[in-house]
């Protein structure tokens, strides 16, 4: 085993200025795992949700006591296979090369993953890995949480990191660190090279699939939404394009059921959210006739009596009700189903509205159709309800066609 050089030193850019840090050799039995590591903040919330008996200050409290250290051990060894980190280190030619860097109280500012492959490796074969008996690691002087939260930004969300945050653990991490350390969206963003709008959609993305979580009693199962990021990112940017509360949260709402099933969105998630988004009156009309919601009771005057929330009216009387139907998951596969057969129909609308002979080939679509019902739809057992309506909407739309016609056919 190699002793440390007398006067080896780690040099890097902290407190503002560059800084030159002794490299000490101690037993790997001494350096403590921090609780607060970005790439962890996810599984953190995802162990304590699939371990319902643990404390739940384990990732909170006491960091030193040894089931938070065990149970953060194991989350990061998760994190290094992942990486091929572990892999990696299975060779015994690649040695440390880097000191693991603690603050003053022997917390692990960075290098929390590879302590935790080496521990792991050492443990499991003694002998092939006895190399990691002692390692190098490096203190910093004395420091705030602040301080600490830039350094690892600097070490950590840089371009050339050997593994990326997944986006939900990002954004966790960034929640957390506004909450404990009170970062606003700029200084966040002047912290990871990021636009300051970004950080703000990032966050955003990170409520709807926390509310998505929730309504389907997976709460903080981050796991089920880490590839997930395309789709929420669409749900963000269509927000601002929809006016109205109802249709945002009808459109949420159709966005979390395909979210439930991804196979059957017919494109990729994010494009299929996208063409909700060019689809969502047709979808909406469609939902409303299939499940016929009842629209919601007027309670303004007691709303606006006790200081509540405004009652709804015109489509939000309607479209919240919709909502909330959609979200029984008794409901989503029928759901589902519509939307994305509305969104083919309103694809291929799309495509065949660029032809010269669209209205003629669509009138004559309609009448086969017409012509299909009249055959075979005269039957004991079929359902009446609605048709006068539909047969009332078809005539305006016929009368549409020939006032057209009479406008510019020319004898």
């Amino acid at each position: 085993m190699l002793a440390v050089p007398p006067g080896a030193t780690t040099r890097i850019v902290f407190q503002a200025k560059n800084v030159d840090i002794a490299i000490i050799r101690v037993m790997i039995e001494l350096p403590k795992y921090r609780m607060v590591n970005g790439r962890t903040v996810s599984l953190q919330e995802e162990h304590l949700a699939k371990n319902p008996t643990a404390r739940q200050d384990l990732f909170s409290g006491d960091a030193e006591l040894w089931d938070a250290q065990e149970a953060q051990h194991n989350l990061l060894l998760q994190l290094a296979k992942k990486s091929d980190l572990q892999k990696y280190f299975m060779d015994p030619t690649n040695i440390q090369v880097d000191p693991i860097l603690l603050d003053e109280n022997g917390f692990v500012v960075n290098g929390n993953r590879r302590l935790a492959t080496w521990r792991e490796l050492l443990f499991r074969f003694p002998d092939k890995y006895g190399h990691f008996r002692h390692i190098d690691i490096a203190v910093l002087p004395h420091c705030d949480e602040r301080e600490i939260d830039r350094l690892e930004a600097t070490l950590q969300i840089e371009p050339d990191i050997k593994a990326d945050y997944s986006w939900d653990a990002k954004a966790n991490m960034m929640l957390a660190k506004q909450k404990r350390d009170s970062f606003s969206n700029r200084e966040l963003a002047e912290l990871y090279g990021m636009k300051e709008g970004e950080v703000a959609d990032l966050l955003d993305m990170r409520s709807y699939a926390d509310e998505y979580l929730r309504s389907r009693q997976k709460t903080n199962l981050w796991s089920r939404v880490s590839g997930d990021e395309l789709a929420f990112k669409r749900i963000v940017t269509s927000r601002a394009r929809i006016s109205g509360v109802g249709k945002q949260t009808v459109f949420k709402e159709a966005a979390f059921t395909l979210i439930d099933n991804p196979d059957e969105a017919g494109d990729s998630l994010h494009d299929a959210i996208q063409n909700l988004l060019g689809s969502l009156d047709q979808i909406t009309e469609k939902l409303q006739e299939e499940f016929k919601p009842a629209p919601a009771a007027d309670t303004g005057a007691l709303n606006d009596l006790f200081g509540g929330t405004p009652a709804l009216s015109g489509d939000d009387a309607l479209a919240i009700p919709l909502a909330q139907v959609i979200q029984n998951p008794e409901n989503g596969a029928a759901a589902r189903k519509i939307i994305v057969d509305v969104i083919e129909t309103q694809k291929q609308l799309r495509k065949d509205s660029k032809t010269a002979d669209f209205l003629v080939t669509y009138c004559a679509k309609a009448h086969a159709l017409l012509t299909a019902a009249v055959k075979d739809g005269f039957r004991a057992e079929a359902k009446l309800g609605g048709v006068a309506a539909q047969l009332d909407q078809i005539q305006i739309q016929i009368d549409k066609i020939r006032t057209y016609l009479s406008a510019n056919v020319k004898n």
